[in-house]
């Protein structure tokens, strides 16, 4: 859903884009519905058919063909994403004015604050700029203070093209001013029982840094490096990210536009997170 999602939040919108996306959701509603009798209700189909029929009012205004969406759902799913389409869609703008006061605004706040942005202002981010916001990040837990989390800081625009051509989730967006790589050293383990821990302290470490960026007011997404083997060689190999370090994530960054749009990603309620 994410990546239909997303398509929304581009400069300009790229019509027939997330085909294999919606052979996905085509799948997976057919599952839902096997396996939830009150599917109708079920949020994750509530937010799907919000997206899908923002989805379909884009082309059909665009008086573009939708029969590669139509031919993948049943009648009922179809009838669903057709009323939806009659609708607004909930979409989020956020505006950089709505960010001057994020260093003096409390964490509760700050963290209702952030989201994911993908598109910045021309405006270079300063080596400073990304030293104040990792400096924040170094009171971050680690197992036993081993403190395994690496970080390496990237504006030069050919190297974050180059780099993000390999990792291959930033399609449709500018490259970025800047792009923060987080690995963990595994040199900092004594044992095979350890062997998750890099994931997990470099994932502590990644998400406070996602706050401090948004404290010094710089907008940032996460960008994941699950790599396949020849995807880690070459990432390696180009930045030069030595063999006991293991990739955490990337994180580009730059400066606020005026106004940005960003994905609805609605969150699940307590009463799905919380087991007891």
């Amino acid at each position: 859903m994410h990546q239909i999602e997303k398509g929304f939040s581009f400069d300009e919108y790229r019509y027939g884009r997330g085909k294999g996306a919606l052979r996905n959701i085509a799948e997976l509603s057919v599952r839902l519905k096997q396996s939830d009798v009150n599917w109708r209700e079920n949020p994750v189909y509530q937010d799907a058919i919000l997206a899908l029929g923002e989805y379909q009012r884009r082309h059909l205004e665009a008086k573009q063909d939708i029969t590669f969406m139509t031919d993948l759902f049943d009648d009922e799913m179809n009838a669903d994403i057709s009323r939806s389409a009659m609708n607004e869609y909930p979409s989020i703008e956020l505006f950089k004015t709505g960010k001057l006061d994020n260093a003096d605004v409390p964490f509760r706040e700050l963290i209702e604050r952030r989201h994911a942005i993908r598109s910045y202002s021309e405006q270079p981010v300063t080596r400073e700029e990304l030293e104040e916001a990792i400096t924040l990040s170094l009171r971050t837990p680690s197992v036993c203070n081993r403190q395994p989390a690496r970080v390496r800081i990237f504006t030069d625009t050919k190297q974050i093209s180059n780099a993000l051509k390999i990792q291959g989730g930033f399609g449709g967006y500018d490259i970025p001013p800047a792009l923060i790589l987080v690995t963990a050293d595994l040199q900092a383990f004594m044992g095979s029982n350890e062997r998750n821990e890099g994931y997990v302290d470099g994932g502590l470490f990644s998400m406070s840094l996602l706050y401090a960026l948004e404290s010094c007011g710089l907008a940032a997404c996460p960008l994941n490096t699950m790599f396949s083997q020849e995807t880690d060689m070459k990432t390696r190999a180009l930045l030069h990210v030595p063999e006991n370090e293991v990739f955490i994530m990337y994180i580009s960054v730059g400066h606020f536009r005026e106004t940005s749009r960003i994905c609805r990603s609605q969150r699940f309620g307590l009463d799905r997170i919380l087991m007891n």
